[in-house]
Parts: structure tokens; sequence; C-alpha cells
């Protein structure tokens, strides 16, 4: 029938185009005009009492839908001469209907719901419902299996040799000793004592096999996830920098025996993504509380903040040059700055506080944590590493000395002393009593 519609029949017995509707005989394969169907024309072996069929193509093809099947017929014959996404010509050579209706017809009733199996081109899968973005390799999988023997740099492939293609020192290395042990049994020994002896080798030989394949499912992920090559590795974790740390990067490579690479690949990069969305949802968070409620605005108040921070950092710049110079000429400020002994006394300056909006661990803050943070120009992420050290420490004493505090965390002991007071005022740690 498809055929029927696309193509234009001749009538058969006056030869001119036979427009729809025309007729076709069921019994011999002849068309005829509707002209020569009503004078009762008869050509060759077809009889005008034979069977016929009314072919036309003015109904619609789809149910509950306003399109014909002519304009179906051009819609496809333009989408096969055109190409997929052509919908100025496409629209163009159906005639009656626009760009955008052309485009929505075909996306709803030729790949969201097909009606009919036979406009099923492509098989559904749960690849085509349901499609996993591709992440390719980062590195190539040949090199991996057998890396260039040109490298001078062997202890830090892992402890593979390249010039030998093999590793320096193996996993678990001393896992053949496990057979060097001496038969103490004399020749007297009875039976019972052989068959034990033999059970204990049996046992050895067992252990030995597992270790060894330890061994080797450890170097197989090595070699898969091209761990060999530790210059690929880390170009490949510094792209996750702005999202996810170094630390914590670390962390995850331990999951890498549990998928391939490619599992890996997307696991790292969906974790990723989760980070930025939760950083682009702290801006937008900010945003909302400052009372923008457009994106051109939230645009324009970034761009006039990072304005206002460049006037207000040379504005200080210029009021400390100035107050450095008028404390040089005034006797009294100079009395106030020197002791009796004439020596400088020492005024510790103080630092902007610091935009952590962006930086990784912001969302993981609290309102008074983040304010914590800024004035003490310290990241986020560090910040929730010293306050787990902290608590973990005082859940294992049952308290916390600031002197173990200062101890635990290597940081300014200033700074070291306003997370302790903090921390004891939100109840996480407490005194010795």
């Amino acid at each position: 029938m498809s055929n029927d519609i696309t193509l234009q029949s001749k009538c058969d017995s006056c030869g001119e185009i036979a427009h729809e509707p025309f007729i076709e005989c069921v019994e011999c394969d002849t068309n005829l005009c509707t002209a020569c169907f009503a004078s009762g024309q008869e050509v060759g072996s077809h009889k005008n009492d034979h069977k016929y069929a009314v072919r036309r193509n003015d109904f619609p093809l789809f149910d509950n839908c306003n399109w014909s099947a002519k304009e179906e017929c051009k819609l496809l014959s333009a989408l096969s001469t055109y190409g997929y996404g052509n919908w100025e010509e496409i629209s163009k050579s159906v005639h009656t209907r626009s760009k955008l209706e052309c485009q929505e017809h075909y996306k709803k009733y030729y790949i969201e719901n097909v009606q009919y199996k036979e406009l099923k081109l492509l098989p559904e899968t749960e690849q085509s419902l349901f499609p996993k973005p591709l992440i390719p390799y980062l590195y190539s999988t040949e090199t991996c299996t057998n890396p260039p023997r040109n490298n001078n740099a062997d202890q830090h492939l892992a402890g593979y040799n390249a010039y030998r293609s093999e590793f320096e020192l193996s996993y678990d290395h001393n896992a053949e000793s496990i057979f060097n042990i001496e038969d103490s049994y004399s020749d007297e020994d009875d039976e019972e004592e052989e068959e034990c002896m033999n059970s204990l080798k049996v046992s050895l030989v067992s252990s030995l096999n597992t270790r060894l394949k330890e061994r080797r499912r450890r170097y197989k992920i090595i070699q898969n996830h091209g761990l060999i090559m530790p210059n690929k590795l880390i170009s490949w974790l510094q792209k996750y920098d702005s999202t996810l740390t170094r630390q914590k990067c670390e962390r995850l490579l331990s999951f890498m025996q549990f998928m391939t690479g490619m599992q890996f690949d997307a696991f790292m990069e969906s974790i990723s993504l989760e980070h930025e969305l939760m950083q682009r949802l702290s801006r937008l968070s900010e945003y909302r509380r400052n009372g923008i409620r457009t994106l051109y605005a939230a645009k324009l108040y970034k761009q006039l903040k990072k304005e206002n921070d460049l006037v207000v950092k040379e504005q200080k710049h210029a009021t400390n040059v100035m107050s450095k110079k008028y404390d040089s000429q005034s006797p009294v400020k100079n009395a106030l700055l020197f002791g009796k002994n004439n020596q400088l006394l020492k005024y510790k300056r103080t630092s902007m506080p610091l935009e952590i909006v962006d930086l990784p661990g912001f969302n993981r803050l609290t309102e008074a944590e983040k304010v914590l943070c800024s004035n003490l120009r310290l990241v986020p992420e560090n910040y929730l590493e010293i306050k787990q050290q902290l608590i973990t420490q005082n859940s294992k004493m049952g308290f916390l000395r600031l002197l173990d505090a200062r101890r635990i965390v290597k940081i300014d002991v200033n700074k070291t002393r306003k997370i302790y007071d903090y921390l004891l005022y939100e109840g996480f740690i407490s005194k010795p009593q």
C-alpha cells in the first residue's frame, strides 16, 4: 500500500497519470483512473467485472492525528532527500505544514510513539531506551599491556620494570617462602604422621595458589586501568581538582578492582558532576539570599562583586600605605609602636575573608562554619578533615585539650584555637573535667 501511495501510477487505459483516488484491479493488477473505470474500459486480460480496490491517500495514517497519508509520504520523501534535521527544506516540500510541525510530528509518531511495527527501523534495546554516556579511555590499552622500554622512571611505575616487561617487586613477594619447611620426621614415623605431613603440603599448595591468584588479580587491575603510567594517571586526576580533591580521588582508586575501566571513568565523572551541581546550587542559594531572581542579575552581581572586592583591596592597600607613612612621621605613634628598648612592636595584619562558595565541601558546611572558614581563609574540605580528626580524638579520650588539638592539627595555632573554641561551643568536643 505504501508503494501505491508513494509512486504516481498511470492509467493502463488512457495512459494519463491516475490521481488519487484511482482504481486498482485486485485480480490482474491493472490501474485505472476514475473516468476510465466509470466508462467500463477493459484493457488486455482485464474485464470490467473483476474485483477492484479504491486507492487514495487523503486518510489519516495514525490514530488521533490530522496528518493525511499524502503528507506523511511527502515528509518521509523529504527526509530521505534532505536528511534529518533540515526541517526548513522539509517543510517546503510538505507545503501544508510548518517547520516546527514537521519536527514535532516526526518526533512523536516515528521516534517516541511508533504505532506500527513496520515503522520501527531500529530495535529497542536497553541502550536505546536508557542511553549511557560513553567516556573514552584516557590511555591506550596496548601501551598498558606492554609499555615502552625507554622510560627511566621504573621505580614510579607501580614497581614495573619496563626494560624486562615485568614487576621489579612482586605483590606478596614472600608467598613462595611458605615451602621453606623441613621434614623433621624420621624413617620410623608411622603412616598417620606421614598422612598429616601430606595434608600439610596440600594446604600449603592451596595457600600458595590463593596468594598467586591475588597477585595476578592485582596485576590485571594495574594494567587494565593504566596504573603503570603515572604521568597519565596524575593528569587524569588533575581534571577533578576543581570538584573533587586529590585526597578523595586517591581514596576512590581502590574501587577500580570492582569495575572495568569504562565503568570507573563513568563512576568518577558522575561523582564529579554531583559535586559540580552542588556547587552550582550553593551559588544559586547565595544569589537567592541576596534577592537575585534572574540569571542576568546573577551574572551582573558576580561581576560587580568582583569589581567591589578589587576596589576594597586597593583601598585597604592605600590605607595601609598612608598609615605607615603617618606612623613613621608621628612622634606619638612612634612612642606607641616602640617599647622601652626602642624595639619595634609587631602588629599582625588582618586579611580579607576568603571566597569559598565554589570550593569543594562548601555545601556540607553550616552557616556558622561558612563564616568561620571564610574568616580563617580555610578551604572547606580541609576544615571538614580537621573537624573529623578532632572529633575522633575526642571520642577516643573522652575529652580534648587545646594542646592536643594543636599537636594533631598542623596549621596556625590561632586558627586551631578558633576551630577548637567553635567545636567546643557547638558541643562536638568537650574539655577535661
